[in-house]
């Protein structure tokens, strides 16, 4: 009779009977088996899958700009296949701007993924700000501007840059000093106000006959406004040309 010796947990023991060596043979063939699956599979670095993405967001900005750029923290859980071709990186939205964006990342290997994560771009341009508050209808001086460094990406209804934009200007609402200005706090400047006496200026270039009126509600210059002849207490409809004057082409 054949001795076989049986390895266990235990240590080594002589085993004499046919059945118990099949049984052996039949553990030790799953437990080699097992051990394949044992074996860690790479997985793709998380700090690979943040890199890409921020490259991807610096390399989609404008080179001239000054931006930070940060990336939201992947789980530590998080366990991927290790992608064997380039990761591939696109904007959910189509495009990054400055504020929060979502990013995908893809890998289109043999275990291919997608997972997404955030990027946010604070963009800094210098912009106009106010350095002191105003009133509603005041006039925008210059010498009630400054420029600042701001993150755009805070300013949701967008920003000013150039003084000639905004000087002489009347303000639609109160602002307070450190405002940044944007196209919302001003418009064009009233030149005629309800009820004040304008001159009425008609005819054609080169021959205008002047008379006086009364102007029937607010303008600002080019607008058309109802302004009442004084001397015929016609109401007519006249442009706003400049304070004080409106007029009547035939």
């Amino acid at each position: 009779m054949l001795n076989f010796w049986h390895v266990s947990c235990f240590g080594l023991y002589k085993v004499n009977n046919s059945t118990a060596i099949m049984k052996t043979i039949k553990l030790f063939c799953l437990l080699l088996v097992a051990s394949r699956f044992c074996v860690a599979s790479p997985t793709q670095s998380l700090q690979s899958m943040q890199d890409a993405a921020l490259d991807f967001a610096r390399s989609s900005l404008a080179s001239d700009g000054q931006y930070q750029i940060t990336s939201t923290p992947l789980d530590d859980r998080l366990q991927l296949p290790a992608c064997d071709r380039n990761l591939e990186v696109f904007a959910q939205s189509g495009e990054i701007k400055p504020g929060r964006n979502t990013v995908g990342i893809r890998c289109t290997g043999t275990n291919g993924w997608t997972i997404y994560t955030g990027v946010i771009v604070k963009s800094f341009k210098e912009v106009l700000v106010l350095t002191k508050q105003l009133n509603r209808n005041d006039r925008i001086k210059a010498e009630y501007l400054t420029t600042e460094i701001r993150d755009i990406a805070t300013l949701q209804h967008g920003y000013t840059i150039n003084p000639e934009d905004v000087i002489n200007k009347q303000v639609t609402r109160i602002l307070a000093a450190g405002t940044a200005l944007n196209s919302n706090h001003y418009a064009e400047p009233t030149l005629v106000n309800r009820g004040d006496q304008v001159s009425i200026q008609s005819g054609k270039p080169g021959l205008l006959i002047a008379t006086k009126g009364i102007a029937m509600s607010n303008g600002i210059k080019g607008q058309k406004i109802s302004v009442k002849n004084i001397r015929s207490q016609r109401v007519i409809q006249a442009t706003v040309v400049t304070s004080g004057v409106v007029t009547v082409y035939f």
